[in-house]
């Protein structure tokens, strides 16, 4: 057991080890004044907006990784996450194929990976402060952005809303009147990606626009294979006609997207600022690359095939025999005919928001933010990859909601006292249809068609404040009172004539219904000291909740049954850093986490008077209390002119403090199980150097490290579900102009072509899949602003 002594002396020893790549060149430089504007002669600052009002990175006493859009821009980023790479304890992977299009978000080991609506995010995702209810689409485009700020721990209080584990927040730019970029990018599977933005003056000094869009085009890196034409003497599956010489049907892990966003910004008087936007997405990108890695099902779902191993591809192959095709088959409901499901993502959204900042006075200050967001989707999964389909199935999903967040942002007693009260409210309603055939033909077969109903409200009030009691010292204290409610409808219909009920055990779920409903009180008090003007250290307490819900996967009846809400305590010290004359910043921070109710998924079979009613189970269930430590430690240094250096470290340690009598039923679950998605350890580095180049402008090679160690995505532990440590190294060598109008970039990722996995899922019915990352890849960018 890691003591919180311990734990310090670890987070010094990382702090200083991350810090001990420059002392020997900082020590040198003396001490110069720095502005933001000016890259060569220290740190550059960010302004954030963490605590309701814009504030200096260095200024602001929480974990915060921060990147504005150049630091972004060099290193290839492109999607959020692609930010898993540069913030110590995030972890921020695609959702598998079984979840459809999504980002797991997980923030010191608090997080989510199932996009169903059922499910709240443990962390919170914002665009302009708005946030997004739901996992599911959250694997946007870094399109046009200003800059982002992860925060870590939790947000219970200033963000609010299932922020558990932490947020992360994007900003786009704001319209200026002035300036734009058009830029597009080849490389590896076909890529072709085109952005541009441009900013328009429609009334001087009064009323600017902002066109900004992307496309992004490339072939999937996974082949989907023809089991027939690989393996021609199966004696069971012909070859498809489909199937060409190299065998190939299909591919996975392809883009096909298009963004674009306009942004109307209305000075209307010199007190008065409204800002509107609306965005549209179109994606029709191919599903997650999925490969099979273990099977273990009933014999009767793949007859004739004896071993079926032979459906598992090489152990470092690309490659699947996914059909997206469920063979005729019969069962209790008689015979059906094939069924085939699109091999494809289908994503449409849309978003408008509208934000008015009005200063009432020269010290108080009113923020309105509206916004509605539409999200609808469809795709198709085959779970087994084998030509059995043995479970395959299509999803529609449809998410709307309306927010409205006030606040009230004031400064009293001569600026002693900044202060700020508001509310929140939040309704939406999603929706899930869409058919699944699991185990055909088997006793315990699955097969229906949904069409689930899930009606969301949630309402809030919060309270934030700052007492300035010297120039060096200030408390922070501020309080938030939510009140959730959810329910779940739930239709079960038969998917070969949905006018009646399902003919499988899913028939008595048709009409049932599970309803949630909960209130609760957050906190955070906060103290820190300036103890000199480059030297800033803090402690926090700080709550945040996760809403509760009801199981949304019941295979029978008896799975139907609540989750209660997750909540956490965290205690947090930390110290924010400029040294050297900054030339180097060093940030770090140490925590303990108490987690309480934390939700595992129960795989055991439903058992009722000793009888097995099935052996598929995912239901959610409240495991007991646990409890996270960790640190991190980040730096940026500008050593000498024209060189930068960045890196992160964190560690971060998990412990069950508590098995209730509902977790101890979980299957393979035990005190010494660690929870899904913890990383233990996380590293990053890099560097780049300008080369000037007189007139012919400047040369900067760039080169990233990234050290991810293994973490499981099940909370048994099944080594099946280990997804294996990994270190990604990327490159990027830019040309910029003299006047900076023009830049080409290649850039490389994965440079060493490492064959790793990004997720895994272990299925109910003896399945184990997993989302390996792309091999390596080349892109040519060629960028021109204006």
């Amino acid at each position: 057991m890691i003591t919180f002594q311990t734990l310090l002396v670890r987070a010094s020893v990382a702090a200083i080890a991350v810090s001990a790549v420059t002392p020997a060149i900082a020590q040198e430089q003396a001490p110069v004044e720095t502005s933001a504007d000016d890259a060569t002669s220290g740190v550059n600052d960010i302004v954030v907006t963490a605590q309701f009002r814009s504030q200096r990175l260095q200024d602001t006493p929480i974990a915060i990784t921060a990147m504005d859009s150049a630091m972004m821009e060099a290193r290839s980023y492109t999607t959020v996450t692609d930010l898993t790479n540069s913030a110590p304890n995030v972890v921020l992977k695609p959702t598998t194929s079984a979840f459809g299009p999504g980002a797991a978000i997980y923030v010191r080991g608090v997080g989510q990976a199932d996009t169903n609506f059922a499910y709240e995010p443990g962390v919170g995702l914002y665009v302009d402060d708005v946030y997004h209810g739901t996992v599911f689409g959250s694997q946007l485009d870094l399109l046009d952005l200003e800059r982002v700020e992860i925060l870590r721990g939790p947000q219970g209080t200033l963000a609010g809303k299932n922020s558990i584990g932490g947020a992360v927040k994007l900003f786009t730019k704001k319209p200026s009147g002035e300036g734009g970029f058009i830029e597009a990018t080849t490389g590896s599977f076909d890529r072709l990606d085109f952005r541009g933005a441009a900013d328009f003056s429609i009334v001087p000094d009064k009323v600017y626009v902002r066109v900004s869009g992307a496309t992004r085009s490339k072939e999937g890196y996974l082949d989907r294979l023809d089991f027939g034409c690989v393996n021609p003497n199966n004696g069971v599956f012909p070859r498809s006609a489909a199937a060409g010489k190299d065998c190939v049907i299909g591919h996975e892990g392809g883009t096909k997207y298009t963004a674009g966003r306009i942004a109307l910004r209305w000075i209307a008087t010199d007190d008065i600022e409204v800002n509107l936007a609306a965005s549209r997405l179109v994606d029709d990108s191919e599903p997650s690359a999925t490969k099979l890695l273990a099977i273990s099902v009933s014999p009767v779902l793949t007859p004739g095939v004896p071993d079926r191993s032979v459906f598992i591809t090489g152990a470092e192959d690309y490659s699947n025999y996914a059909t997206y095709t469920t063979p005729a088959f019969t069962d209790a409901g008689g015979t059906h005919d094939t069924v085939v499901w699109q091999p494809n993502t289908r994503l449409r959204t849309w978003e408008a928001s509208g934000t008015v900042d009005w200063n009432l006075g020269p010290d108080l200050a009113l923020k309105s933010i509206t916004s509605y967001q539409s999200i609808s989707g469809r795709y198709g999964t085959d779970f087994d990859t084998t030509p059995f389909g043995i479970n395959t199935g299509n999803t529609t999903n449809r998410h709307h909601q309306f927010t409205q967040e006030v606040r009230l942002n004031g400064t009293s007693l001569s600026d002693l006292l900044e202060w700020t009260v508001g509310g929140f409210y939040y309704k939406a309603t999603s929706y899930i249809e869409g058919g699944s055939i699991i185990a055909p033909g088997a006793a315990f077969s699955s097969v229906f068609y949904s069409d689930d109903t899930i009606p969301a409200r949630s309402i809030s009030g919060f309270a934030h404040a700052t007492v300035h009691v010297t120039d060096r010292l200030n408390l922070t204290g501020g309080i938030r009172y939510t009140d959730d409610r959810k329910d779940y409808r739930f239709r079960r219909l038969n998917p070969f004539d949905p006018s009646e009920t399902s003919y499988t055990a899913q028939r008595l779920i048709d009409g049932a219904e599970g309803n949630f409903r909960g209130k609760r009180w957050d906190y955070r008090a906060n103290i820190d000291y300036r103890l000199t003007d480059d030297l800033m250290v803090y402690a926090q307490f700080s709550t945040g909740f996760r809403g509760g819900g009801v199981n949304p996967r019941p295979f029978v009846i008896e799975q139907v049954v609540p989750f209660q809400p997750e909540s956490l305590d965290a205690y947090e010290v930390g110290f924010k850093s400029d040294l050297f004359g900054r030339a180097v910043r060093l940030n770090a921070s140490a925590f303990i986490n108490n987690y309480k109710d934390i939700i595992f998924s129960n795989t055991a079979p439903t058992v009722v008077n000793g009888v097995v009613l099935t052996p598929q189970n995912a239901t959610p269930t409240n495991a007991g209390d646990a409890r996270f430590k960790g640190f991190e430690a980040e730096l940026t240094a500008k050593p000498i002119d024209h060189l930068s250096i960045d890196g992160s470290v964190s560690y971060l340690d998990f412990q069950l403090t508590r098995l209730g009598a509902e977790g101890a039923t979980i299957a393979g679950v035990t005190i010494d199980s660690i929870a899904p998605f913890v990383t233990e350890w996380k590293v990053s580095a890099g560097a780049q150097y300008d080369f000037l180049i007189g007139r012919a402008g400047t040369l900067t090679p760039r080169i990233d490290m990234a050290y991810q160690s293994s973490f499981f995505t099940n909370a048994d532990n099944n080594p099946a579900s280990l997804v294996p440590a990994y270190t990604m190294l990327n490159g990027r060598v830019t040309w910029r102009s003299y006047d900076e109008d023009w830049t080409v970039s290649l850039a490389v990722t994965n440079l060493t072509d490492k064959f790793y996995y990004q997720n895994k899922t272990r299925l109910p019915i003896g399945l184990v899949i997993g989302t390996p990352g792309a091999p390596r890849e080349w892109s040519l960018t060629v960028r021109r602003a204006f």
